[in-house]
């Protein structure tokens, strides 16, 4: 049987325990695994608490750098409700601990899993809540870089709260003296293989501005369609060459990547602007962080079918394939077996 230990081993009297049992823990990231841990607290000043606890491998060069960039970026971005909390952090030999808030709630992968999709109403709290943590991140001069389904947490307490969590991919960029972020290219090629911007090329660099938009554009299409648009944003990848040469031609991402299975586009005007903004291949085109907050679609939640001012005859959403939401029915259309079923896929940096 599994048993709470103390972190560090050799001190009983630690604040932090960990149930380390592989069988059950809490997640594996990009880089380390969670366990369930338990912050003993300081009395009045600091009562107990349950945690996430995120265990590191020290000896390894890419984990260090991960889990050194987390502390850092954490600390930078605190304070955000939609944002994981850091509550400390140790090293004990080759291992590093960091102490996380606990998101009781699962991952936004598992929900789109559980549903097969989701109405543009029931997405809209989450996709608010994810713009409204970025605009916070990058106000900050931090770019996240590993935005993706399984790096979104919800919040048992809360169905409609999110947490955005793993920074271990993130990067600081220095802020000029009005606050805006001072560009500059970067080398590394950073994130996971369905979310990574078409700009990533480590060879000859790329800007880090808007790869966050890009990625939060994958969450939010493969959630209300119930599949990945693309394998990757890559020439090697059939579906990106078929968008890049539409976009070139002026067809919008979504009406693009429907009519490659031959079926129109089910979504609201007003979200199929905000993706076709987001999905843009052309950087210099693509929305900001800061203009998502803006458009039409995240500054107002979607309504159900049939409240004032929706047109009664027609859903709001209609999807591929069957939502389990209480707010919307519909047939059951099954997915064309070239559509890429949404999968867990592992960061990386190169």
């Amino acid at each position: 049987m599994a048993k709470w230990r103390p972190v560090p081993k050799s001190d009983p009297q630690s604040r932090w325990e960990v149930l380390e049992d592989q069988s059950k823990k809490l997640g594996e990231g990009g880089f380390g695994n969670v366990f369930r841990g338990k912050d003993k607290g300081a009395g009045d000043s600091r009562p107990a608490r349950d945690c996430a606890a995120k265990k590191v491998s020290l000896a390894d060069p890419t984990e260090r750098q991960a889990f050194e960039c987390e502390l850092t970026m954490l600390k930078a971005v605190a304070g955000h409700q939609s944002i994981i909390e850091l509550f400390g952090h140790l090293q004990n030999g080759t291992e590093g601990w960091i102490f996380l808030e606990m998101a009781t709630g699962g991952e936004l992968f598992d929900r789109l899993i559980d549903s097969g999709s989701l109405s543009e109403r029931a997405a809209w709290p989450y996709a608010a809540a994810i713009a409204s943590a970025l605009r916070h991140c990058h106000a900050r001069g931090i770019m996240h870089r590993d935005v993706k389904l399984e790096n979104v947490m919800l919040v048992a307490d809360d169905p409609s709260a999110i947490k955005l969590i793993d920074f271990g991919l993130a990067c600081q960029m220095k802020l000029a003296s009005d606050g805006s972020i001072i560009d500059e290219k970067l080398k590394d090629q950073a994130g996971t293989q369905a979310y990574r911007a078409p700009e990533i090329d480590a060879r000859i660099g790329y800007s880090p501005l808007k790869v966050d938009v890009w990625a939060f554009g994958i969450v939010l299409f493969s959630l209300v369609s119930g599949f990945f648009p693309l394998q990757e944003a890559k020439e090697d990848d059939w579906r990106y060459q078929r968008l890049k040469k539409e976009q070139q031609g002026g067809k919008g991402a979504c009406e693009s990547i429907y009519g490659t299975y031959k079926r129109p586009c089910p979504f609201s005007a007003p979200l199929k602007r905000l993706l076709d903004s987001m999905l843009c291949i052309d950087r210099a085109q693509r929305v900001s962080v800061d203009a998502l907050a803006e458009s039409e679609w995240l500054k107002t939640e979607p309504s159900q079918p049939g409240e004032e001012g929706e047109d009664e005859d027609g859903p709001v959403y209609r999807s591929l394939v069957r939502s389990f939401d209480d707010d919307v029915l519909m047939d059951d259309v099954p997915l064309d077996d070239n559509m890429l079923r949404p999968t867990r896929q592992k960061a990386a940096r190169q």
